[in-house]
């Protein structure tokens, strides 16, 4: 009666407490997550400005080289322009077309006069030295946005915003600037640019962000699942709870280096795209792929916690036909061979029948399990070697290897897995549930530096329903 009262929860409490568990997972897991996508949204927006503005300082430093300075000289400097200068220079602007991209010129001397300008309002004007114009005139090229109302543009008609650049003129012979050539280009359409690639980075890295958010539900929901399912055991038996603890933390452990492994590639693929001052959209797609690859390895690992988890609630259900053993370990040898070419292995078959009613994908996952496994902790050149027997009223198969063995505390028992096969070191829990699932038995023999068996039974009859319930217990 104790047993039945441990399995059988009060269901309606037990999935509303869960809901109300994701539901504050998902509130509060939102929040960084947001926030998360604001900073690197910010960040991708200023990145693709620097890039544009750096754009422009390139785009001014050759007007000034090739369409500003040859007409000077470094007297024209402190001395001004002469009227057939202006327009010598004007002339030649315009047949560069520079106008159709430039909403204004300036050239200035070292005083902070504007010794020429498209506009010729301004020629012959003093103004103070910004803080931008500073840096031009120590050599240092320098871009920013502005509104187009600075003291310098007084009475000019400039609408902004505006991309402000300013670049050094220096000459010939001379180590500092005589000057600083300034222009300004319209803003707009580098924002309606900017909007568009920031568009589809939002995009991809809001992809990238939901799915790291929804790989997370399901670790809450399997995690709050076993937590309850644990204090419940442990109200009606504490000897249980400390063992369903231990078997807690050896799963955790087990599973832990992919989750990190997975969530560290995240995680640093996202810092990648958040810091960098230099990514173009196919370095950031890539980044994206890349975080959708491991999302993905998060996937794979959770679809085996929740085959595992169905298996030992007693959800999962067998498929039974009449299974020839030594034909199927055959098909997993061959299998082995395609995946890994230079493992030895080696049938011991004596040629008895060997038919079993089982569910043949399940049994062959079990082979594919256990000689995955044998394969993986032998060293080269050492065989695995595959027996079946017909004992009685069942099969025996024994699966050994010449490995380095485990000592005696290390070997697992049919209660729970050691290494474990595949990804996630689920292999040899899910091999556990589908002998116990068929009603058979499954045990270790090892002993270190001698290799390790694996044997396990199954019924040549169909296995009875109450054998495939969870918690049913293999003789």
């Amino acid at each position: 009666m104790g047993k039945s009262s441990i399995a059988t929860p009060n269901i309606p409490l037990f999935r509303n407490a869960t809901a109300r568990s994701l539901l504050r997972f998902g509130l509060l897991a939102l929040v960084p997550i947001i926030a998360l996508g604001i900073v690197l949204a910010q960040e991708l927006n200023t990145d693709l400005q620097q890039r544009y503005l750096e754009s422009a300082r390139t785009s001014a430093t050759l007007i000034a080289q090739a369409g500003i300075q040859p007409q000077l000289s470094e007297p024209d400097m402190t001395t001004g322009l002469s009227q057939e200068q202006i327009n010598e220079i004007d002339t030649r602007l315009h047949g560069a077309s520079i106008g159709t991209e430039v909403r204004r010129i300036k050239v200035w001397n070292r005083d902070g006069k504007v010794i020429y300008s498209d506009n010729p309002a301004l020629i012959g004007k003093t103004f103070e030295i910004d803080d931008d114009l500073k840096d031009a005139l120590a050599g240092v090229p320098s871009a920013s946005v502005t509104d187009g109302h600075d003291e310098e543009n007084s009475g000019d008609n400039l609408p902004g915003p505006l991309i402000q650049v300013y670049a050094p003129l220096i000459f010939p012979g001379s180590a500092s600037a005589s000057g600083a050539f300034e222009l300004y280009l319209p803003y707009a359409p580098v924002q309606a640019a900017l909007d568009s690639e920031l568009h589809q980075l939002d995009f991809i890295l809001g992809i990238g962000l939901a799915l790291f958010y929804a790989a997370m539900f399901p670790i809450v929901a399997l995690a709050d699942r076993w937590r309850r399912r644990a204090e419940a055991t442990a109200i009606a038996n504490v000897e249980t709870q400390q063992r369903l603890n231990r078997l807690k933390s050896q799963f955790l452990i087990r599973i832990s280096h992919q989750f990190r492994t997975a969530l560290v590639g995240i995680e640093g693929f996202s810092e990648v795209i958040r810091d960098s001052e230099s990514l173009d959209l196919d370095e950031v797609k890539s980044f994206a792929s890349d975080i959708h690859h491991d999302a993905e390895r998060l996937d794979r690992a959770f679809s085996q916690m929740l085959t595992l988890d169905q298996m030992e609630a007693g959800r999962a259900s067998l498929d039974s036909t009449s299974v020839d053993i030594n034909e199927l370990v055959m098909t997993v040898l061959a299998a082995t061979h395609e995946n890994s070419p230079d493992a030895l292995t080696r049938a011991a078959l004596n040629g008895e029948p060997a038919i079993v009613m089982c569910d043949r994908a399940r049994v062959e996952q079990l082979l594919m399990i256990i000689v995955d496994n044998a394969v993986k902790f032998s060293p080269a050149g050492s065989e695995v070697a595959v027996g079946v027997a017909r004992r009685g009223g069942e099969v025996e198969v024994t699966v050994s290897d010449k490995g380095p063995g485990m000592p005696a505390d290390d070997v697992p028992s049919a209660a729970g897995g050691a290494n474990g096969s595949g990804d996630t070191g689920l292999g040899l829990p899910i091999a556990r549930e589908i002998v116990r699932m068929h009603g058979g038995r499954l045990w270790f023999v090892s002993k270190p530096g001698q290799g390790t068996e694996v044997h396990f039974t199954l019924p040549v009859a169909a296995a009875p329903p109450a054998a495939m319930k969870a918690g049913s217990t293999a003789a």
